[in-house]
């Protein structure tokens, strides 16, 4: 007799007890292996809650926001059992140089773009995943983990709900906000500087606010709890794979095609080698275009190719055979000359954006697509090692930390203070810029203004910038630099 059938104590046998809805939607990929109850994370989700709740809003990405992030991410990574392998503390370490970027440089999108690596980084270090689709799958698994851990929630509001848990914890609770309370505000009335820090914490109580601030505990709570249920309970994401390839039975079936793309792309390389031997004249004659209109005119082609020839190695080698060693050095010569003429691509798209910013100008979104585009070229050299060593399950890991580099090595190296120094170069040495476009860069573009162009200039496109002054909580460093600039953000129209 099971333990599902057990005897009741009046003779009968329990009826087996009904999986809830969780267990029966997840059954075979995510069993529950964790505890019966985690009274311990969900305290801890809901501190890092409050947290955020007294410091994110209102304020600006900065100190406070690190703060957050830190202290979620030591929650979760705390209760992972995989916490300790390599893939994990080199996640770690990525994440510690990601998040520090909040402080150090102020442009939003870069803290949005670097909070989206860390979470495909905080995923695959949880699950473990290593092939793409599994990798998928543990991205998924996080929001997911807020149904999937409905039962363990249950289990432990049920726990805690006892008279012996739930009474201590209010007791403390209470006590501790009047000590708080009545010995704070002693010493916030007697000393202004303790007062100024005082009302630098304490939140703004308004009705308005004080919803905000009850959205952002349940939010972030939410978020750390569902890190917490992945750490705690893993899925099985390794199962999650494409279904089973059939090789073609011919070699020409995979070669034709393959060999035809091959093709184009070398009478694409034919056409640069041309435009670049015959110059300027050559390109007007054919074309029609001056080289700026030429160069700029194929950039998100190149860039599109670029995407689709990975895919296309991809589905290659799932369909082509590899049965004999003929094969395997046909499958190796054809891709690795793709692969070869894809770099041509890559580097040919680089150039045309080096050319088309230097005609008309640098803009932050032309440097965030140049990089994208060295990264995909990356991944076309991890392809190639990967096919001269034959073996590939390296290669997402290693692509993910490839992204994860070039987004950090991209934010210390301030873009949008590097575009601004670009344009100011270019306007010295043809006596164009465009101070509406440099008007709209940040805080981090204001050191290069200020000191690289000329003062009446500089004046007038600092003036039109949005000045933000920040406190404690909300402090960052390319701002605190950015204040010390008198011009900023004083109001104006722009530049004539």
């Amino acid at each position: 007799m099971t333990d599902a059938m057990a005897p009741l104590p009046h003779g009968g046998t329990a009826l087996p007890a009904q999986p809830s809805f969780a267990e029966q939607l997840f059954a075979g990929l995510w069993p529950e292996r964790g505890p019966v109850s985690a009274p311990r994370a969900v305290a801890a989700a809901l501190g890092v809650g409050a947290l955020a709740a007294v410091v994110l809003p209102e304020r600006e990405v900065g100190a406070g926001t690190l703060a957050v992030l830190l202290l979620g991410g030591a929650v979760v990574w705390r209760l992972s059992a995989l916490r300790a392998r390599w893939w994990t503390l080199l996640s770690l370490v990525l994440c510690l140089g990601l998040g520090s970027l909040l402080v150090v440089r102020a442009a939003g999108w870069l803290a949005v773009l670097a909070l989206a690596v860390v979470a495909g980084l905080v995923t695959t270090a949880l699950t473990d995943a290593r092939r793409l689709g599994p990798m998928l799958a543990a991205l998924a698994a996080w929001p997911l983990s807020a149904v999937r851990g409905l039962p363990l929630l249950g289990r432990t509001v049920a726990a805690a709900s006892g008279h012996r848990l739930l009474w201590p914890v209010l007791r403390t609770a209470a006590l501790s906000l009047v000590a708080l309370v009545v010995f704070g505000g002693l010493f916030a009335s007697g000393d202004a500087v303790f007062r100024s820090w005082v009302t630098a914490l304490v939140p703004d109580l308004a009705w308005d606010s004080l919803v905000l601030r009850i959205f952002v505990l349940g939010a972030v709570g939410a978020a750390v709890l569902t890190g917490c249920y992945l750490a705690l309970n893993p899925p099985q994401v390794d199962r999650v794979r494409a279904p089973a390839a059939r090789p073609v039975r011919r070699v020409w079936e995979w070669l034709v095609p393959v060999g035809l793309v091959v093709a184009v792309f070398a009478g694409f390389v034919l056409a640069q080698a041309s435009a670049m031997w015959g110059g300027h004249d050559y390109v007007r004659r054919v074309t029609g275009l001056s080289y700026g209109a030429y160069v700029h005119e194929g950039f998100g082609q190149l860039t599109v190719a670029t995407t689709l020839t990975l895919a296309t190695i991809a589905l290659t080698v799932r369909k082509a055979p590899r049965a004999t060693a003929r094969d395997r050095m046909l499958l190796r010569v054809v891709l690795g000359a793709l692969c070869l003429l894809t770099l041509v691509v890559v580097a040919s798209a680089l150039f045309r954006m080096a050319v088309y910013q230097q005609a008309f100008g640098y803009t932050v979104l032309r440097v965030l697509v140049d990089a994208f585009e060295l990264w995909l070229g990356l991944v076309v050299v991890l392809v190639v090692v990967a096919g001269v060593r034959w073996s590939g399950a390296w290669l997402p890991r290693a692509a993910l930390v490839a992204g994860a580099v070039f987004v950090l090595a991209l934010g210390l190296a301030n873009p949008e203070g590097w575009v601004a120094r670009q344009n100011i170069d270019r306007f010295a040495a043809t006596g164009k810029i465009d101070t509406a476009y440099l008007a709209t860069l940040g805080a981090d573009a204001v050191p290069a203004i200020a000191e690289g162009l000329p003062a009446p200039l500089a004046r007038c496109v600092l003036a039109a910038q949005q000045r933000v002054d920040d406190d404690a909580l909300s402090w960052n460093l390319a701002r605190a630099r950015a204040v010390g600039v008198p011009e900023w953000g004083t109001g104006g129209a722009g530049c004539p």
